[in-house]
């Protein structure tokens, strides 16, 4: 069904102008909180709901001008004195602001939004008559924000929704139990409300719902040409990603002007060809010819450099919709926190930015909720009543740099290490052979959680092994540091792009291979005779260090008839390692093809050389991990 039949376009605009102008009131409101009476940013959110409100008008939107005339008036009164803003205050817009961007959802699907709850317009007109908003009488707006667990009104967290859970898993619905049941009778508590029943599960944080991979040899179990079953662990709004983006005019003038100059040099190339092939072939033509063909691949790395350049956008449009999330948390733990941002100009490819989303969701709520002590806490140890948590962002070389910071009372090895054999994540034997920064990493895997208690917020051990997942999707790295009583730093390092990837390409039974140059810390020769079998593996010492030598045909599962003459010093996180193959091929940078609906197992995309030659980009660490298991 299309409300708006014949508006579609001047939807599409609507959305894009209304959505960046809600994200700016958000990040306008928390300084607001903080300066509540700077009358510059009470004008400028004033305004944010009043164009809101004027093209919602225009398209007939009519309960969405409502809460937007709503909230207005609302600010108007703050900006004339007539109100003063308070905590509670602020809930109720904040609030309001959720429930615009839900009505925004409801105007992408080309349907007139419903009404805001009855209990939020209460309340903004509770405020506007001068009384006091109640806590409870606006809903807390954080899990609009970001996908966190949110629990069912009616059953409590020790009684699962299992109606819902059963219709989730087998797309079922399940038969609904009359009101004269045995089961009803028995355990009235339990019963859940038919909204409950028909409600979808609830969200576990952007956690990929897994089930046991089906072992099919050269190929994952899902990767089945054609399929196009939904991504895991999303809203269904977030699903389908965001296609447009907002480029500098300058960029794309480069570009144009690049394109123009390739062109002349085509031109001046097609003439030289007609001469040579009229049997011109003098010193005169050759030079020109070498000067031609230098002077286009000047020109085609300068515009692809130029073309990235419009694919990267500042981060900043990540990092503002953070502090509204960190807010509503700290409120709802009853705790004192301020997210403080740094580095928002940094950029980095569009693409990458909303593949971060959940990541950094997840380590910003684990400062909130795990990382700061609440006020009373830090009170008693001397430290100020508010915590600091930053987010920042820098580019080091070829790479983005993006650490989340806190001030809390930190980590300590050991305790993440008595944990991990508590929840049998790791054996006591294992556990003795880590130091410190690998005790700390025990937290990225799954079902580790040093919560007792599962809440609304975390203790079910679901989100940071989805962190390193998703930083690894992304070619990027994490590494944790803490000092116990001062706080804790997450580091997330990630290539400025992946669109092109430098490559170390390898060559065996004459075929080439590609592994990314990121891993690469060594190329070396591999002599038969310094080869050593320990526990029936080959292995070689490279300056003193005992590394395992792995062959790139066993890796792939090819046989090998030659025995490998070099080899590459790898490293994957904590672990080295040295892949022997036939020789190689020289390396490049070389753009990535992905195959999207048919992938085999341990190839990240593939490539075609100068020469007109396919060539396999390996993923090296789903291969290392497999051998691995």
């Amino acid at each position: 069904m299309n409300d708006f039949a014949g508006m579609e376009e001047l939807m599409q605009d609507f959305l894009t102008e209304g959505s960046d102008l809600l994200s700016d009131v958000d990040s306008k409101l928390i300084d607001l909180e903080k300066q509540p009476h700077d009358r510059d940013l009470l004008n400028i959110i004033f305004r944010g709901f009043h164009t809101i409100k004027g093209g919602a008008g225009f398209l007939n939107a009519t309960e969405l001008v409502t809460l937007c005339h709503l909230t207005e008036n609302l600010f108007d009164n703050l900006r004339n004195g007539e109100l003063v803003l308070n905590a509670d205050l602020m809930d109720a817009i904040f609030a309001a602001t959720g429930e615009v961007r839900l009505m925004f959802d409801s105007l992408g699907q080309y349907k007139q939004p419903e009404a805001a709850p009855p209990h939020l317009i209460s309340a903004l007109q509770a405020a506007l008559n001068g009384e006091a908003v109640g806590v409870s009488a606006v809903t807390p707006q954080a899990a609009i924000l970001e996908p966190a667990v949110a629990s069912s009104p009616s059953l409590s967290v020790s009684s699962p929704d299992w109606p819902a859970l059963y219709q989730a898993l087998t797309a079922i619905a399940p038969v609904p139990v009359q009101a004269g049941s045995d089961v009803i009778s028995v355990v009235p508590e339990l019963t859940p409300s038919p909204a409950a029943i028909q409600a979808p599960l609830p969200s576990t944080g952007g956690v990929e719902a897994t089930s046991p991979e089906i072992r099919s040899f050269g190929r994952r179990g899902n990767d089945i040409p054609g399929n196009k079953a939904p991504a895991a662990g999303r809203r269904e709004s977030e699903v389908g990603k965001d296609n447009t983006i907002r480029v500098d005019t300058d960029r794309l003038d480069q570009v144009l002007n690049l394109s123009g100059e390739i062109g002349l040099t085509k031109n001046r190339l097609t003439h030289l060809r007609t001469d040579i092939l009229q049997g011109r072939s003098d010193a005169a033509i050759l030079l020109a010819l070498d000067e031609s063909v230098s002077q286009l691949d000047m020109l085609v790395v300068n515009l692809q450099n130029a073309v990235m350049k419009t694919r990267m956008q500042p981060i900043g449009r990540l990092f503002n919709k953070y502090p509204r999330l960190a807010r509503d948390l700290a409120r709802q733990l009853g705790k004192d926190v301020e997210l403080v941002l740094s580095g928002e100009e940094t950029e980095i490819d569009k693409t990458m930015i909303e593949d971060l989303n959940d990541p950094l969701v997840h380590l910003i709520r684990n400062a909130v909720d795990h990382g700061v002590e609440s006020t009373e806490q830090r009170a008693a140890v001397g430290k100020a009543a508010k915590s600091l948590v930053h987010l920042s962002a820098q580019q080091e070389g070829d790479h983005i740099i993006i650490r989340i910071t806190d001030d809390g009372k930190g980590m300590r090895p050991e305790v993440i290490r008595n944990k991990a054999i508590e929840k049998g994540i790791i054996s006591a034997e294992s556990a003795s052979s880590l130091d410190d920064e690998q005790s700390l990493s025990l937290i990225l895997l799954p079902g580790f959680s040093t919560k007792e208690e599962i809440s609304s917020v975390s203790g079910r051990g679901v989100g940071m092994d989805v962190v390193k997942t998703n930083i690894e999707k992304l070619s990027g790295t994490i590494g944790i540091t803490s000092v116990p009583g001062k706080g804790s730093e997450f580091t997330i390092s990630l290539p400025l792009t992946l669109a092109i990837l430098p490559v170390l390409l390898l060559r065996l039974c004459n075929q080439s291979f590609a592994v990314p140059l990121s891993l690469v810390r060594e190329i070396l020769s591999v002599p038969p005779n310094d080869l050593q079998q320990i526990a029936g593996k080959a292995t070689m010492v490279v300056r003193g260090e005992v590394l395992p030598v792995l062959s790139l045909a066993s890796l792939i599962g090819w046989e090998q008839t030659e025995k490998p003459e070099v080899g590459v010093l790898m490293q994957i996180d904590k672990n080295s390692f040295i892949l022997s193959a036939d020789g190689f091929a020289g390396h490049d940078d070389v753009v990535i093809k992905s195959l999207d609906t048919f992938r085999p197992k341990g190839v990240a995309g593939v490539t075609m050389s100068s020469e007109g030659e396919i060539i396999l980009i390996l993923d090296i660490k789903e291969l290392f991990g497999e051998l691995s298991r």
